[in-house]
């Protein structure tokens, strides 16, 4: 068995594209080789910034032969008295056979003749020459480019390739490359070390490229990168930032990793946490280090008793530079943290009513007014959940200024500077002047969540404030026709409205969107001039957006299939119901529960029989009350009566306004044998009874049962 080596070297790789190109590189690779019959025990790729490694290890050298047994003509048109006519010749050609290797066969239209086709197998190394350059065209990412004379695009210029087939160069074309590239043997290491490696045989491949400063699997050099962080933090009694995208772009940043320790002058912990940490990560990609293992106070100006000093740089330089690579690193940060404190100085000189009040000048989007004008529709919002979620704990006017300040901070020079600390440095300079915590706390949480799984709002009111905010952004953009198409969503608004369903769900909102949504489209045709919109056509695509998005949900948290049908699918649940996020959870959690009873079958089988045989009635789906609607005097069986004393049970439970639904699902759980009793042989009744009046009768007593069960989902559609 053979061994395949491609090293495809590069100027250094953007960590992006680093990452995401193995699973893709790799996949196409083996796509193409199980598509061409070449065996093979394993397939690895890797990155480093300046290469692109494939290996594949137990190559068969020679493809399996493949046999096809075709059909030919009838055996009447192939032989004549025994001799082959031309179309038994014609055929026995195609397959590159002799006459006598044809078979004839008897087959359902009568007799045909047949052969074999046989394919040889091709061998490995002339198919990983059409293969590899195949692949290598079709890789993707962003910002391919092109370089010298050549018309080829990649990620970044292509400087060398490495192609061995065990010891022999394995050559191959790739057409409108630089004519300057040549494939052969010779490897680069560590750009420092500036020498060329001769590779003999893919086997030595990774020791030889570690000999000269270069890690060549991503995942060793991510765990030694790993380890580095893990050891110098414990001997500190430090706890590290160290989130999955930093470590990942850290990984990709360097062949050799050299951890640095660091440190910035203690005058700099009068700053936020979140600036010194933003300007470490997202600009330096240095890791901070912080004195405590635990959540820290949002709304603290300082990081005082939170962040050491020290810091943590992965460095691709020599161990020997590290003395001169940390100097120049600290200098760095010293400068990104003096410009920090002179922006947190220059805010603190006005008030944050002061900067509200020039949000009036920023513009928010043509036809939709200022950044003001869509505070004050987020204010509007914000008191349109309060009155609907009814919660005692929640003060209004507390809310509604929450929102008046929610985007105070945009006019902040540190904002300015750093945009993704909007709402973090809001909140926080609203809590130093006085504000409470509940204000400060809604407005620095209110951007959340910002991302797939990233952390909700900690209170009721930056949970209302996060809502509005992205409320109002969908309700604008659909005004203004911005709605997301297929793969398109340019402003986000799928993840607005993920975020605002994520939140109705865990903080359990009883909010219901259709209301909402008319109340907002109300005001906003009151309050803006510049936009005309058609208020029926906005409105329907807006709830059917919601609905699709809480499907989505529903899926994302792992809701059974047979669960989310019985809701959705069903034509005879009321749809507004369907935008009740509140209502929908308890709905869920009511019908897990029935499956979880030991009864479940029984339950789930009685009422589905009740509701398909309602479906020969006429009885509408929204009655619910049995009064001109069913006739005692008409009962021929006491079960019928039983099933009637039920129906008024339920009937009182409906009439209250906070009825539940597990408390209409008891009553149909106690009252199990009733229900079965009305189809038992002895005790029961035939429902089609001849006399049409006495069929219509116990068709609506069935139908009353079905329009109940309805109110929580169709039964007809769950798994028993």
């Amino acid at each position: 068995m053979s061994t395949y080596l491609l090293e495809i070297g590069t100027e250094e790789l953007p960590a992006k594209f680093a990452e995401t190109i193995v699973n893709q590189f790799k996949s196409l690779i083996e796509f193409d080789l199980n598509k061409n019959f070449i065996k093979y025990e394993k397939v690895f790729c890797s990155t480093t910034p300046r290469r692109i490694v494939l290996m594949i290890f137990g190559i068969i050298d020679k493809g399996e032969d493949k046999i096809e047994f075709r059909k030919g003509p009838k055996a009447e048109s192939a032989f004549n008295n025994g001799s082959p006519t031309n179309a038994a010749k014609g055929f026995a050609k195609s397959l590159n056979i002799g006459i006598e290797d044809l078979q004839i066969k008897n087959t359902d239209k009568g007799d045909f003749v047949f052969g074999e086709k046989i394919e040889k197998g091709q061998l490995a190394k002339d198919l990983l020459s059409i293969i590899v350059p195949k692949v290598l065209k079709s890789l993707q990412g962003q910002r391919f480019m092109k370089w010298g004379f050549g018309n080829f695009k990649f990620s970044r210029p292509i400087r060398w390739i490495v192609s061995l087939y065990n010891s022999d160069l394995l050559d191959f074309s790739l057409k409108d490359i630089d004519n300057d590239l040549e494939i052969g043997n010779i490897s680069r290491g560590h750009r420092l070390f500036k020498n060329k490696i001769s590779i003999i045989h893919p086997d030595s491949y990774i020791s030889l490229l570690e000999d000269s400063g270069v890690i060549v699997k991503r995942d060793v050099r991510k765990e030694f990168i790993l380890n580095q962080i893990k050891n110098t933090s414990n001997k500190l009694a430090l706890y590290p930032d160290l989130p999955d995208p930093l470590i990942n772009e850290l990984t990709d940043l360097v062949e050799f990793p050299n951890l640095i320790l660091g440190e910035f002058d203690k005058s700099f912990l009068s700053l936020p946490a979140e600036v010194l940490c933003t300007v470490m990560k997202s600009h330096q990609r240095y890791i901070p280090l912080f004195k405590v293992n635990e959540n820290i106070n949002k709304l603290q100006l300082s990081s005082e008793n939170i962040l050491s000093t020290k810091f943590l740089c992965v460095s691709n330089g020599l161990s020997a530079a590290s003395a001169l690579i940390q100097r120049g690193n600290e200098n760095v940060l010293r400068a990104r943290f003096a410009d920090a404190k002179f922006f947190i100085a220059s805010d603190k000189k006005f008030s944050c009513e002061e900067r509200n009040l020039k949000i009036k000048n920023i513009s928010f989007m043509k036809g939709l007014g200022s950044l003001s004008d869509r505070v004050n529709r987020i204010e509007f919002i914000s008191e349109q959940i309060f009155n609907q979620i009814k919660d005692n704990d929640i003060n209004l006017p507390e809310i509604l200024q929450a929102a008046r300040l929610s985007k105070h901070d945009l006019c902040s020079e540190i904002v300015y500077e750093f945009p993704e600390l909007q709402g973090v440095m809001g909140g926080k300079y609203l809590k130093n002047e006085g504000y409470s915590e509940n204000i400060s706390l809604a407005v620095s949480e209110h951007y959340l969540p910002r991302f797939n799984k990233d952390d909700l709002p900690s209170t009721k009111y930056g949970s209302i404030t996060s809502i509005s905010d992205k409320f109002e952004t969908i309700i604008s953009l659909f005004i203004s026709g911005k709605r997301p198409s297929g793969s398109s969503d340019p402003y986000a608004l799928r993840r607005n409205l993920n975020g605002i369903i994520q939140i109705a769900w865990n903080f359990n909102f009883d909010i219901k969107f259709d209301v909402l949504v008319s109340e907002s489209l109300d005001f906003w045709k009151e309050n803006i001039n510049e936009t005309s919109f058609n208020y029926e056509d906005v409105s329907n695509e807006i709830l059917e957006f919601i609905k699709q998005r809480v499907l989505s949900y529903l899926e994302e948290i792992s809701i059974k299939k047979d669960i989310i049908n019985s809701i959705y699918n069903s034509k005879l649940i009321q749809k507004s119901k369907l935008l009740e996020i509140y209502d929908l959870k308890n709905r869920i959690s009511t019908i897990n529960n029935i499956k979880s009873n030991e009864n479940h079958i029984s339950i789930i089988n009685i009422i589905s029989r009740y509701s398909k045989l309602a479906g020969k009635g006429n009885l509408d789906t929204n009655i619910y009350f049995s009064e001109n609607i069913i006739k005692p005097n008409l009962f021929e069986k006491i079960s019928e009566n039983e099933v009637l004393n039920l129906i008024k049970k339920i009937e009182i439970l409906i009439s209250k306004s906070n009825w539940k639904y597990n408390e209409l699902i008891d009553l149909f759980v106690n009252h199990l044998d009733i229900l079965n009793d009305l189809f038992d042989i002895n005790k029961g009744v035939m429902i089609m009874s001849e006399d049409l009046s006495i069929r219509e009768n116990r068709l609506n007593l069935i139908s009353l049962i079905r329009n109940y069960s309805l109110l929580l989902c169709d039964f007809t559609l769950l798994n028993s």
